[in-house]
């Protein structure tokens, strides 16, 4: 039996076919994979964006804040102002009465 040119190409042709369906099949499996790490990591970035709207809106308002630093400070300049006064009445009572 004699191979005709006819014959030799449609042979070429199937094996390329053949080829480049096997080429785009492991291309379309790839993309696939990589479909499903991005969807993984967008789950992730949703999931961090809800916790960053929690913590965002479970903190004190910069006005609060910059109100009880100013406290603080205050408290801590009384505090000060009363052990002085103290340190005042204990030199002034005689040495008799400590």
């Amino acid at each position: 039996m004699r191979i005709t040119w006819p014959q030799i190409t449609l042979a070429l042709l199937a094996v390329m076919t053949g080829a480049g369906l096997a080429l785009q099949w492991q291309f379309n499996e790839e993309l696939r994979s990589e479909i499903a790490l991005l969807r993984g990591e967008n789950q992730k970035v949703s999931q961090l964006r809800r916790e960053h709207e929690r913590l965002v809106t479970g903190q004190i308002p910069p006005a609060t804040l910059e109100r009880m630093r100013s406290d603080h400070a205050a408290v801590e300049r009384l505090r000060a102002e009363v052990e002085l006064m103290r340190k005042r009445v204990l030199e002034m009572e005689p040495t008799s009465q400590r």
